[in-house]
């Protein structure tokens, strides 16, 4: 519909919303369309020398109001290779029509839900629908760069020497959690593989009512890898972070996992057993013998480890045969983690042990970051798909994967973008008129709609947002 007249004469009581935001759409298609061309003439006056334009060519995008086709030109740098600067500034892949909302909104959504349901949901929130698996590409194209870039970091680092550059954030404290989620496989030798997860944080701070409290600075880490590979890793995360040399205490808790009991050797830090597991088995073995286990409890977590375990042997003697292989088995685990079963500000001054709690917190982000996208409704994963889902959870809780708006950094031209996009500087510059032309919504009471957001994002890049 070319006018709001033509749109009111065909006005359909039922649908008026849709006929309505499919006229939206056609108008910032036509915007779009304008932008991007204007874009690609300035791109062309301030083009690298060695560029030699060829000629024009177009291809479909689609975007978060539809199908555009957008005419840009076509380059030649010195070595002969072919370049669109107007895909390399606004972030097209080359066998991808996704723009950089579209693509992001897609891997957000498949932070959350099954690709299936993606397309369905980007079909009735989009004007044009993105099928599951081109959703599923994408997923690889985020998470696979980031993948390796990691891959070379650590090899750099463990295998290389090289030093990166470190943190600046300094904490007297940095406590570190580890556990691991098991998942379906399909298609593999295999019928079950483990994501190991990993958070770090600083400490608690209360929240809402009384005796509620949440993480304090939390970094989260996950991945489908070997319990060494996942602290070098988990390491790198960190230093970029944390001037790691001057953190004064690292606890490191766990469920009694070797893989995590090592990393606290690795990380230089103490390892805690999680009181949750250690309650857990002693009621399993004690069949519910409630004063027993908080005796030998209360003698586990004040390092009286001897005094536990001939509590359990007391038992162990006493009950009968199955009964005495249970507690057998958790005098055993006691053992195997004397190291982590003191309470660890036992150790500390009382002004530094001050405000400090337990540890425990590995097991509900293991729910919310991995186990109900990953594990729960039946789903199974190739080792491949698993390792790159777990790489975009990291990425979207650590906020590099947030919203539609967010734009995933490209290499190429993109400071022009930030040049074109000052306008005081466009104001001064001959040739440059058509920047200078306002649009009344970005500035009224609509300003902060997500469609208005839309188009400041297309008009002036991501830092006016």
């Amino acid at each position: 519909m070319e006018s709001i007249e033509e749109l009111v004469q065909n006005i359909n009581p039922e649908e008026w919303e849709k006929q309505v935001y499919a006229y939206m759409c056609e108008q910032t298609q036509r915007l779009a369309r304008l932008l991007l061309e204007r874009l690609d003439d300035v791109l062309m006056k301030r083009r690298g020398d060695g560029l030699t334009v060829v000629g024009f060519r177009e291809r479909w995008v689609i975007t978060i109001f539809g199908e555009v086709r957008i005419k840009r030109r076509l380059y030649r740098d010195e070595q002969g290779k072919g370049r669109f600067l107007l895909d390399e500034t606004i972030g097209l892949d080359k066998r991808s029509p996704l723009s950089s909302g579209v693509k992001s909104l897609g891997a957000l959504l498949a932070c959350y839900m099954p690709f299936g349901k993606c397309e369905a949901l980007l079909g009735l929130l989009l004007p044009v629908g993105v099928s599951h698996t081109t959703i599923h590409r994408q997923v690889g194209k985020i998470a696979d760069p980031a993948i390796e870039r990691e891959d070379k970091e650590v090899a750099e680092l463990f295998g290389e020497g090289k030093i990166p550059e470190t943190g600046k954030r300094e904490a007297p404290f940095l406590f570190i959690e580890g556990d691991g989620v098991s998942v379906p496989l399909q298609r593999e030798n295999e019928r079950r593989t483990e994501i190991k997860i990993g958070i770090a944080y600083e400490g608690w701070e209360p929240i809402g009512g009384q005796g509620r409290y949440q993480l304090k600075d939390k970094t989260l880490y996950l991945g489908l890898m070997d319990g060494d590979r996942f602290w070098e890793g988990f390491s790198v995360v960190l230093s970029k972070k944390y001037n790691l040399s001057n953190v004064k205490h690292i606890v490191v808790g766990g469920d009694g996992a070797h893989w995590v009991r090592d990393g606290a050797g690795i990380m230089r830090g103490r390892y805690q057993l999680d009181r949750f597991h250690l309650r857990r088995e002693l009621l399993r073995a004690l069949k519910g013998d409630v004063e027993l286990a908080n005796q030998v409890y209360q003698a586990c977590v004040s390092g009286n480890v001897s005094l536990a375990d001939s509590l359990l042997v007391r038992r162990q003697w006493q009950c009968d045969k199955e009964t005495a292989h249970d507690v057998a088995r958790v005098r055993a685990y006691v053992l195997d983690n004397a190291s982590g079963l003191i309470d660890y500000r036992l150790g500390l001054d009382k002004a530094e042990a001050l405000g400090l709690r337990g540890l425990g917190a590995i097991e509900s982000n293991v729910d919310k970051s991995a186990a109900n996208r990953m594990k729960k409704r039946g789903m199974s994963w190739t080792k491949r798909g698993a390792g790159r889902m777990a790489r975009l959870l990291t990425m979207h809780i650590s906020g590099e994967i947030c919203n539609w708006t967010t734009h995933l950094v490209q290499p190429g031209p993109a400071p022009l973008v930030k040049t074109i996009a000052n306008k005081k500087s466009a104001k001064s510059r001959p040739g440059c008129d058509w920047l200078n032309m306002g649009l009344p919504a970005m500035s009224g009471a609509h300003s902060t709609r997500p469609w208005v957001r839309g188009l400041k994002t297309l008009a002036y890049g991501d830092n006016t947002l």
